[in-house]
């Protein structure tokens, strides 16, 4: 069985965040990054970022490819206790920070891409009061595909 492209780009994307570690060229360590589990993620190591493949249009050209644009949603989740007095967006603004630039590097996904872009970011909180907060990151990939298998590209 062939891996198809959207495939490869989803896992380029989970192995470049798992690679965000504090030093010279990011601020935060990412503890886990993990594709979505329908019957759950572990959160116990943060912060932990949740790779979600959303919506997807395809336009049949140029021929014999189908152009796809893929929304993938990252979701990174971290706790902040009671004692931190640093604003919440202060957190979140240098977790999104390392996770923008951490995509940027390489927008052809491991050249399995055209392009990567930043659609939106939404910040989340579980509950209030609860120490667990995050932000959800919206990225189009475009990419291309065979019509006739979505595993090549020709």
């Amino acid at each position: 069985m062939s891996t198809t492209i959207r495939e490869y780009i989803l896992e380029n994307i989970k192995t470049v965040l798992a690679a965000i570690v504090a030093g010279e060229t990011y601020n935060n360590t990412i503890a886990s990054a993990q594709r979505y589990k329908s019957n759950g993620n572990d959160l116990i190591n943060i912060p932990c970022i949740i790779i979600t493949a959303g919506p997807e249009n395809k336009d049949p050209s140029p021929s014999p490819l189908y152009t796809c644009k893929l929304t993938v949603f990252i979701d990174i989740w971290t706790r902040q206790p009671e004692t931190d007095t640093t604003s919440t967006d202060t957190i979140l603004n240098s977790l999104l920070g390392d996770v923008e630039k951490a995509l940027m590097i390489d927008i052809t996904r491991g050249g399995y891409a055209i392009d990567t872009n930043f659609l939106s970011n939404v910040p989340f909180d579980t509950v209030e009061g609860s120490p667990h907060i995050g932000i959800t990151v919206s990225v189009e990939i475009t990419y291309q595909h065979l019509w006739t298998d979505p595993a090549s590209v020709g």
